[in-house]
C-alpha cells in the first residue's frame, strides 16, 4: 500500500481512465480496472473486496434498473410493429400542403416514438428507413431530409420513458418518476424549437423542402381515416406515463405495462411473429448485459473515488471559488458538451456525476432539476462528431449517395437549438420542476 494524498490518487485515477479510453478499451473494463488497481496500490487489501463485491451487490439490488431491459424490449417490439409507419403516414397526410410538411411530420412522430420507446436508436431506425427516402424522392435537400430524423430521435433521451433518466435516478437517489415527468416540458420545448427552425428555413427557401405535388395530397376522408394510426400509440403512452404521473405504478412497474402493451399493439397490428419475439429477447439480453457491465465498472470506480476522499476535495475547492453558483453549473455544462463528442450520455453520467453531485448539493441546487438539465444537454452527445452514436446509426441505414459528411452537416443547425433549450432549463428551473410538483404520491 502506498500512502498518498487524495489529490494524487484522484490525478492517477482520472489520468489512467483517460489513457485507457483513448487506447480504445471498453468503458466498463476501463473504469473497473482503474478502480481495482487503485484500490490495490493505495488502500488496504480489505478495500478491494468492498470495491468489487459491495458495489456489484449494490447494482444487482437496484430495483430501478430492472426497468431498463423492459424499456429496451418495448422499444425493439415497437420497431417491428409497423406503428411508426402508421404514425408517419397520419402526420404526412395532415401536413402535405405545408412546405417542409414531411420534416415537420418527422419531428411530430419522433416525439411519440420517444414517449413510447425511450431509446434513441428506435426513432432513427424507424424513420430513417421510412421518411428519408420519401423526402429525397419529393425533392427535399439532404440536410432537410436527414437532420429532422436525427434531431427528433434524440428526444428519446429526454422525453420519458428515457432509459438515461433511470440511470440518473439510480445514481442521484432521485425519484425516476419525477425525473420522467420533469423531462416532458423541456422535451416539448426542444421539439418546438426544431419545428420553428424547420418552418422558418422552409418559408425562406421553399426549395429545401417543397410542398408535395397535388396528386400526392390526401382528401379529408383519407386524413380522418389515418387518425386510427394514432390510437394505439396514445393508448400505450397514456398507460405508461399516466400510471407514473398518477402514482398508480412505479417506473419499473410501468415498464412492465409498456412491454406488455407493446406486444398487444404488435398483435393488434398483425405483426407479432414468434421469430421476431425471439430475436427481440436476444437483443434485449445483449443490450441489458452491456449496460450492467458498464454499471459494475462505474460503481467500482465510484467506490474508490469516495474512499479516496474525492468528494470532499472537490467540494472544498469549489467552495473556495469566488464565482456565482449558476456559473459553476454553466462550467459543468461545458464539460458535458466536450465529453459528448467522444462518449455516450450514460458513460458521461457514470464518469462525472459522482464528482458533481457533492458540488450541486453544496450550491443548494435540486438534483431533480440538475438531472433534467443534464439530460437536456447530453442528448447532444448523440449528434456531435466525431463519435456521436446517431451519426453511425444513420450511416448504417442511409440511402445510397448519402455520405458521412452529409449526415454531419445535416445535424449542425440543431446543435444551437439544443443549447438554447439548455439555457432555458438552466435559468428557468420551474420549466423542469412544475410538472413533478403536481405528481400524486
Amino acid at each position: 500500500m502506498i500512502d498518498a494524498s487524495p489529490l494524487v490518487i484522484l490525478a492517477v485515477m482520472f489520468g489512467a481512465l483517460m489513457a485507457l479510453l483513448l487506447a480504445g478499451m471498453q468503458v466498463s473494463f476501463a473504469m473497473g480496472s482503474v478502480g481495482v488497481l487503485v484500490a490495490l496500490v493505495f488502500f488496504k487489501s480489505t478495500s478491494l473486496s468492498f470495491v468489487l463485491t459491495g458495489n456489484a451487490f449494490e447494482i444487482v439490488h437496484c430495483f430501478e434498473l430492472v426497468a431498463i431491459p423492459q424499456f429496451i424490449f418495448m422499444s425493439s417490439i415497437l420497431e417491428r410493429s409497423g406503428i411508426g409507419e402508421q404514425m408517419f403516414r397520419c402526420f404526412r397526410l395532415w401536413l402535405d400542403r405545408i412546405p417542409g410538411g414531411l420534416a415537420l411530420a418527422v419531428v411530430g412522430v419522433s416525439v411519440l416514438i420517444a414517449a413510447m420507446s425511450g431509446v434513441v436508436a428506435s426513432g432513427i431506425l424507424m424513420l430513417g428507413v421510412i421518411a428519408v427516402p420519401l423526402m429525397l424522392k419529393f425533392g427535399y435537400s439532404k440536410e432537410m431530409a436527414i437532420g429532422p430524423v436525427m434531431a427528433g430521435a434524440c428526444l428519446a433521451s429526454l422525453i420519458p420513458p428515457s432509459v438515461a433518466f433511470i440511470v440518473y435516478g439510480s445514481l442521484a437517489a432521485v425519484s425516476v418518476g419525477q425525473l420522467f415527468v420533469g423531462g416532458i416540458v423541456p422535451g416539448l420545448i426542444l421539439a418546438s424549437l426544431f419545428v420553428t427552425y424547420i418552418v422558418i428555413r422552409c418559408h425562406r427557401d421553399p426549395s429545401l423542402a417543397p410542398r408535395l405535388p397535388p396528386e400526392e395530397r390526401a382528401g379529408w376522408g383519407e386524413k380522418f381515416a389515418s387518425l386510427k394510426g394514432l390510437v394505439l400509440p396514445f393508448c400505450l403512452i397514456s398507460a405508461v406515463l399516466g400510471a407514473i404521473f398518477l402514482g398508480v405504478a412505479s417506473p419499473t412497474e410501468a415498464a412492465s405495462v409498456g412491454a406488455a402493451g407493446a406486444l398487444v399493439c404488435a398483435a393488434i397490428n398483425g405483426t407479432l411473429r414468434w421469430n421476431d419475439v425471439k430475436d427481440v429477447l436476444i437483443d434485449t439480453i445483449k443490450m441489458a448485459g452491456m449496460v450492467a457491465w458498464v454499471f459494475v465498472g462505474a460503481w467500482c470506480f465510484k467506490g474508490v473515488f469516495i474512499m479516496s476522499g474525492g468528494p470532499q476535495v472537490v467540494t472544498a475547492w469549489i467552495g473556495s471559488l469566488n464565482i456565482a453558483p449558476i456559473a459553476i453549473i454553466g462550467l459543468m455544462q461545458i464539460t458535458f458538451v466536450i465529453l459528448g463528442c467522444f462518449v455516450q450520455e450514460i458513460v458521461i453520467q457514470l464518469m462525472t456525476l459522482p464528482v458533481y453531485f457533492p458540488i450541486v448539493d453544496l450550491l443548494g441546487f435540486s438534483r431533480l432539476w440538475f438531472g433534467v438539465l443534464f439530460l437536456t444537454n447530453v442528448q447532444m452527445s448523440y449528434l456531435t462528431p466525431p463519435f456521436g452514436f446517431a451519426l453511425f446509426y444513420m450511416r448504417g441505414i442511409a440511402p445510397e449517395g448519402i455520405t458521412m459528411g452529409d449526415i454531419i452537416r445535416s445535424v449542425l443547425p440543431y446543435l444551437p437549438l439544443q443549447c438554447i433549450a439548455v439555457a432555458i432549463v438552466m435559468f428557468f428551473p420551474q420549466v423542469s420542476l412544475w410538472l413533478p410538483s403536481l405528481m400524486l404520491d
